[in-house]
């Protein structure tokens, strides 16, 4: 790497690093918020909440890392051209290369990281952030549910409690609609929150299951004395561990065991999450490309640099959203596994031969426009601020 390929890459990855951040703790910090609440209770349910928000940090940063590199490049490049520094290397008869290998390495390296979280860090933080909501969801049966009232605590999972005092819980209702094929409707006069080994279980008694079939209306009524759930799905405990895909291994993924209870009833979403790990870190390297078409050729200062970065985040937001809406149909069907893998790749492809052939944003109908409705958004400013200073010293 030459002397000014290495100022390139220093000033995009300072950039980069700090978008990351910023990004990373503002999504965060909502996260944790939403849950702030159960810290009102005891020291260990605010431990409880710290974990689980440290547990998100790995998804956060795979998710926004893209996002952080578009910015941090475009950013970079941008000031390259404020202080004409970019005309001077055009000028020294510098290749264009000069810009993009920096650039390009920049988003290999946003990709790598992703990988790693992807394959390795994200199931372990995504398992540990489900076994965190076990003690949660305990806590909020036993202290945030309001007597008589129905409290829907998970999509179509409808849970009403007559009084709880401590652990125990009189006249618990609960109504799941989660599985298509059945309508779950629980009464118990009574039911306790019990701890073994870490894990916590709603034990019910003295109650009833109402079980009715969807496709032909039949209900079954099922008396029991006890029976069992795991809080962290409010799922029955005889039918065994369920585990989300985004907790399992990418070998688990890719070579499942036939016997899975989710591999059999929805196959589809193991290979929906084996297809976003191995996609989802081309966005890093099509994001840093997007950025050099749209920033990287040489502008003076008077030009601007509003419509790169408008241009730039538009772009990566329509592709990235293009991604989230193939990647959710892929469960209608494994075409949709070809489409999510064809967008980054494609993307990837343009750039590469935007770049090539030179046709940046001045060559583009939406960039002229684009900067012309930036001038008169300055200039409109520029009229209206000593009219306010006028104002304020008439004051």
């Amino acid at each position: 790497m030459t002397l000014l390929e290495r100022y390139v890459f220093k000033a995009a990855f300072g950039y980069a690093a700090g978008s990351l951040a910023s990004l990373v703790l503002i999504v965060w910090i909502v996260q944790a918020l939403s849950r702030i609440d159960i810290i009102k209770t005891t020291a260990s349910a605010a431990g409880n909440i710290f974990w689980i928000a440290l547990m998100l940090l790995p998804g956060l940063v795979a998710g926004v890392l893209p996002f952080a590199v578009l910015i941090g490049a475009i950013q970079a490049l941008n000031s390259l051209n404020a202080g004409s520094e970019r005309a001077v290397i055009a000028a020294s008869g510098a290749s264009p290369k000069v810009v993009t290998r920096p650039i390009l390495l920049l988003g290999a390296i946003g990709g790598l990281m992703i990988l790693v979280l992807s394959h390795v860090v994200g199931p372990y933080s995504s398992s540990a952030f489900q076994n965190g909501l076990r003690s949660i969801n305990a806590d909020t049966l036993t202290l945030f549910l309001q007597p008589g009232r129905f409290e829907r605590v998970q999509s179509d999972l409808v849970v009403s409690v007559g009084d709880a005092n401590g652990s125990v819980i009189e006249s618990l209702f609960i109504a799941d609609t989660r599985d298509p094929a059945f309508d779950l409707t629980y009464f118990a006069r009574e039911a306790r929150v019990m701890e073994d080994d870490g894990r916590s279980t709603l034990l019910l008694y003295d109650g009833q299951l109402h079980r009715r079939n969807t496709t032909d209306g039949g209900v079954s009524v099922i008396e029991f004395q006890t029976y069992a759930f795991d809080l962290a799905e409010l799922r029955p405990s005889s039918s065994g561990d369920w585990i989300r895909s985004s907790e399992r291994s990418t070998y688990e993924l890719l070579f499942p065991d036939p016997n899975d209870a989710l591999y059999q009833s929805k196959p589809l979403s193991l290979v929906e999450e084996a297809t976003d790990r191995m996609t989802s870190w081309l966005y890093a390297i099509a994001f840093a490309l997007w950025a050099v078409v749209v920033a990287g050729d040489p502008r003076t200062n008077r030009q601007g640099t509003g419509p790169a970065m408008f241009l730039g985040l538009s772009g990566g937001l329509v592709l990235k959203a293009l991604g989230f809406v193939a990647l959710s149909l892929i469960e209608e069907g494994y075409l949709w596994v070809f489409v999510t893998c064809l967008l980054p790749l494609g993307a990837i492809a343009i750039n590469l031969l935007l770049i090539w052939r030179g046709l940046g944003p001045a060559s583009w109908p939406i960039a002229e426009w684009t900067a012309v409705q930036f001038d008169r958004m300055s200039a409109t400013l520029a009229r209206l601020r000593p009219a306010a200073f006028q104002n304020g010293s008439g004051g």
